[in-house]
């Protein structure tokens, strides 16, 4: 693909050391999106993997975007902005998000009825294993509330990894987070600038048995739940 080349859509697939999962998400998502006759790239973020995950993602076709700054955040925010597409779906790279939601994911965004699609693990089937059992009925449901309680957006998965949005809608977000907060300012942001906003059930797979956990749950529930309220006094000029 030229790189000037007009897409419909652009999946961002955010990348830290990922070499033993990354072509099979590329496949997967190739064959998903060619069975439903989208045009469409698959854009790599790749955020100092010392593997061969950038090497692996461009000889199975994927576009390498290189980000420094190291962070979930960061990873997610470079792939968005080097996307071309009008809209972009992100999600991990370790194989536990269900690609073959893409579709369903998009079409409230080609419709117009949203512009902005979260995937909610929480309402499909989650495969044993896949989520913690805190993370499942405790943190991510709390973090949820409170979001839900202090901004105007009916949020009920604040964690889940796999979403789609409007791209020419995503600068109006401002957003600022690096790490893994990033995903609750997202939603923080989206609710306090009036975008429309929706949840499907996509639920969760076991991640590749290879993949190394990036996140940590204390550490990091504390940056979410710190992000979200200091968001209420944050000025986002």
């Amino acid at each position: 693909m030229k790189e000037t080349q007009k897409v419909d859509l652009s999946v961002v697939l955010p990348c830290l050391n990922e070499e033993k999962s990354i072509v099979s998400c590329i496949e997967e998502i190739k064959e998903i999106c060619d069975k439903a006759g989208l045009n469409y790239e698959i854009v790599v973020a790749d955020n100092g993997s010392t593997d061969k995950s950038a090497e692996l993602a461009e000889k199975a076709g994927a576009r390498v975007a290189h980000i420094e700054k190291r962070g979930y955040g960061s990873a997610v925010n470079g792939g968005i902005l080097a996307a071309r597409g009008e809209i972009v779906v992100f999600a991990d790279s370790d194989c536990s998000y269900p690609f073959s939601k893409i579709p369903q994911l998009i079409q409230p965004v080609q419709a117009g009825q949203a512009d902005m699609v979260l995937g909610n693990r929480l309402d499909g089937f989650i495969e044993e294993g896949a989520m913690p059992f805190l993370n499942r009925y405790f943190g991510t449901p709390a973090l949820s509330f409170m979001i839900r309680l202090l901004y105007p957006i009916k949020v009920y998965d604040c964690n889940g990894g796999m979403r789609a949005l409007r791209k020419s809608e995503y600068p109006r977000l401002k957003l600022r987070q690096p790490g893994m907060e990033y995903a609750s300012e997202m939603l923080i942001r989206a609710g306090q600038v009036g975008l429309k906003y929706m949840e499907i059930p996509i639920g969760l797979r076991c991640a590749h048995a290879a993949h190394v956990p990036h996140l940590r749950r204390w550490r990091d529930g504390w940056r979410h739940l710190k992000a979200i309220v200091l968001g209420k006094f944050k000025k986002y000029e």
